[in-house]
């Protein structure tokens, strides 16, 4: 197995550590929003480790730059996939706090937003999608998106695209770091 990709599986082992570890200390809610940071550092640290140990194991051979960019990928999009599928299991089996809160975050919104009938019959006036719509429909229509925004899958997913963009941004980013600045 090259060693970019077991780098990128390392790291990804890491943060799920790290994550069943907020999860253990009782904290798991209250730290998703460090999880999420911690996550897109640690895909950071796997593209660059990946990269730079990939080169050194190779003797810092000179290449073109596609292949480090290549190389980089590699540890970024196999630590992404590993996440993705760790985020899902996670917030299905494991851990349903955090969609029970997204879900109930998503809802008191909708409610504030339109807290009675009254409201509603504003928002039927300014909106023509609610013209023959009831209060009821209104309540429904946030509860289907409310379970949507907070389904396991739909945060997994919402990783996957996430990660799969840093993981080019940065893989594009260590490749011309490293190439024009520490491999000078």
């Amino acid at each position: 197995m090259k060693l970019s990709i077991k780098i990128g599986i390392g790291f990804a082992v890491l943060w799920m550590l790290f994550s069943l570890t907020l999860l253990g200390l009782g904290i798991s809610r209250e730290g998703f929003t460090v999880g999420i940071f911690t996550n897109v550092f640690f895909l950071l640290c796997a593209i660059a480790l990946g990269l730079y140990l990939s080169r050194r194991k190779d003797g810092f051979q000179e290449t073109i730059g596609l292949d480090d960019f290549k190389t980089a990928m590699q540890s970024g999009i196999i630590y992404t996939v590993f996440i993705a599928l760790f985020v899902y299991a996670y917030h299905e089996y494991i851990d349903t706090s955090i969609r029970d809160y997204l879900y109930e975050d998503a809802m008191s919104k909708a409610i504030a937003a339109v807290p009675d009938t009254e409201t509603f019959e504003q928002l039927q006036a300014e909106d023509s999608t609610w013209k023959r719509k009831s209060y009821d429909d209104y309540i429904e229509n946030a509860q289907d998106k409310a379970n949507t925004f907070g389904a396991s899958a739909f945060v997994a997913m919402m990783h996957l695209a996430g990660l799969v963009f840093f993981s080019f941004f940065y893989s594009f980013f260590v490749t011309l770091v490293l190439r024009k600045i520490v491999l000078r």
